[in-house]
């Protein structure tokens, strides 16, 4: 088999490995939690249900039988016909709660995670390559003054200028685009810190190296220095941290659509978590595995196209040619 597609199966391997340790940790720790989710749903006064119905949760998700005989069945339903269960609080199918959730949390984290990389490349740039040494200076507190930041801080912040002051958006209604930009800034913010701090020690590093006289001597302008290849060689490192980006952004999506009040995959896993609604919460770990496993898949495949240099190969994970 060629280095690159024994690479790649190899990664597929270990990205299925990830999603499947993931999901049977996430199963047996709520197994082992106190409560019965079919018990609080009949003896809860705002959603009863009947017995029959209770009933047919119980013979739908083997609640009668072992912890070990609930997962294999489960592991079965799911592998076997995709089916991940019902809400035990809205009795609508998981899937149908996911995707119409799904939307709304990718447009914030995809505009969170381009806002975070600008803000990082920005600073980045102003702490290395700034004339004055004040400004490197103060460039270089930014990240961690973000990262000691909680994103609801910001987040109610943004609410009480923008919002409750100016009246430029509005705090209830979903707005569009308008209404994502001031989440996504609350989501970017504290983020844009580690990819900062990496970037800085990239540039660093690469503005350094004796290329950079090469190039100088050949007449180059420092612009093109700096944007040709100082840039493009300085923040290889910086791929993985934005791969890592991806789980934080999915993670803070729960405090920050429960700020903004929006409804997406953060609002429905603080639902599910409230309710005990184990199906939902299961689908949500399975869902965000996969996103992040495939994230840093994609950006391992990325490094060759950066860096001609960087080859796959299989025994590591990249090797400089």
């Amino acid at each position: 088999m060629r280095p690159t597609y024994w690479y790649l199966a190899r990664r597929v391997g270990q990205a299925f490995v990830v999603i499947a340790l993931a999901y049977t940790l996430v199963f047996f720790v709520l197994n082992v939690l106190p409560g019965n989710p079919i018990e609080s749903q009949i003896n809860s006064p705002e959603n009863p249900i009947s017995a029959e119905d209770a009933e047919v949760l119980i013979a739908y998700y083997n609640l009668d039988k072992s912890a070990f005989e609930q997962f294999a069945l489960s592991v079965q339903r799911l592998v076997v016909h995709g089916d991940l269960g019902f809400s035990l609080t809205s009795g609508k199918s998981v899937e149908h709660l996911l995707f119409s959730a799904l939307p709304s949390t990718l447009k914030l984290a995809s505009t969170a995670l381009l806002l975070a990389i600008v803000f990082a490349f920005g600073i980045a740039l102003t702490a290395v390559f700034a004339t004055a040494a004040r400004i490197r200076e103060a460039a270089r507190a930014i990240p961690a003054a973000f990262l000691s930041t909680p994103s609801f801080i910001v987040g109610l912040l943004l609410l009480q200028f923008f919002a409750f002051e100016l009246g430029l958006v509005s705090a209830i209604r979903d707005e569009g685009v308008r209404s994502a930009i001031l989440p996504a800034i609350a989501l970017a913010i504290p983020v844009s810190a580690p990819i900062a701090q990496v970037l800085i020690q990239g540039l660093q590093n690469a503005s350094g190296q004796p290329y950079v006289d090469v190039l100088r001597s050949k007449g180059l302008t420092e612009n093109r220095i700096i944007f040709r290849h100082v840039l493009e060689n300085g923040s290889i490192p910086t791929i993985t941290i934005v791969a890592i980006t991806v789980g934080e952004l999915l993670a803070g999506s729960v405090i920050t659509e429960t700020v903004f009040s929006r409804t997406g995959i953060g609002y429905l896993t603080e639902q599910a978590v409230r309710n005990q609604d184990t199906p939902v919460i299961q689908a949500v770990v399975i869902l965000v595995s996969v996103i992040f496993v495939v994230a840093n898949l994609l950006a391992d495949l990325a490094y060759p196209l950066i860096d001609t240099r960087i080859s796959l190969a299989p025994d590591k994970k990249v090797v400089t040619a």
